[in-house]
């Protein structure tokens, strides 16, 4: 079944959905970034497990704490080199969700179970790249900082810290959105290049039946 996406009417239900979002998100904010912060400490102990080097295994103390304003940031320090140590914003890591679920609640499905499987979806991507932007920001700081990293790593770490950061909240959540509903999104761009297409001799039709004149 093919589903048009209406400019106007997708764009009401954005800013609803945006609003409304954005509204809730403030006493969510709290509860989720103490299980995204579980979440990236369970993948940093699990990368630091495969570490050929034994000193090298479980050295990242990782918890909520709060910033001088009162926000949730999460706050990480290397255990053996507890001078290396910085905190993240979590409305940093978190803010792609704010437009993430807007664009995927405003897009047409063909049932209520079709748009929230697809929201839960994109939902499971985004908090991947969410721990993995907090994993590689930590990386990127032991590089620069500890000991037995050479300067191969610290470019990668340094590349991947400057993507994420410029990323996360401006493309992914428009490649997530267009990437789940990219079949959709195709099948009406064909659909108005057929319309275009057959606009032009639907007119010679009409000046051959109505004459020049």
């Amino acid at each position: 079944m093919r589903l048009g996406i209406k400019p106007a009417a997708f764009l009401g239900r954005l800013l609803f959905f945006f609003f409304l979002t954005y509204a809730l998100w403030t006493p969510v904010e709290p509860v989720y970034t103490h299980v995204l912060t579980a979440l990236s400490r369970g993948f940093l102990h699990l990368t630091e497990a495969l570490s050929f080097d034994p000193a090298s295994r479980n050295v990242t103390e990782m918890r909520v704490r709060e910033t001088a304003d009162g926000r949730p940031a999460i706050y990480f320090q290397h255990r053996r080199y507890p001078q290396v140590e910085s905190g993240i914003p979590a409305e940093w890591v978190q803010a792609n969700l704010v437009l993430l679920i807007p664009l995927m609640l405003a897009t047409p499905a063909a049932s209520y179970r079709q748009r929230f499987g697809r929201l839960g979806l994109a939902l499971a991507v985004v908090v991947f790249l969410q721990v993995l932007d907090v994993t590689v920001t930590v990386k990127a700081l032991y590089a620069r900082s500890v000991p037995g990293y050479g300067a191969f790593a610290r470019r990668v770490y340094g590349f991947g810290d400057a993507f994420t950061q410029g990323m996360d909240t401006q493309l992914f959540p428009f490649a997530i959105w267009a990437g789940i509903h990219l079949r959709q999104l195709i099948s009406r761009a064909e659909a108005v290049a057929q319309t275009g297409s057959r606009r032009p001799r639907a007119k010679r039709r009409r000046e051959r039946m109505n004459g020049p004149g």
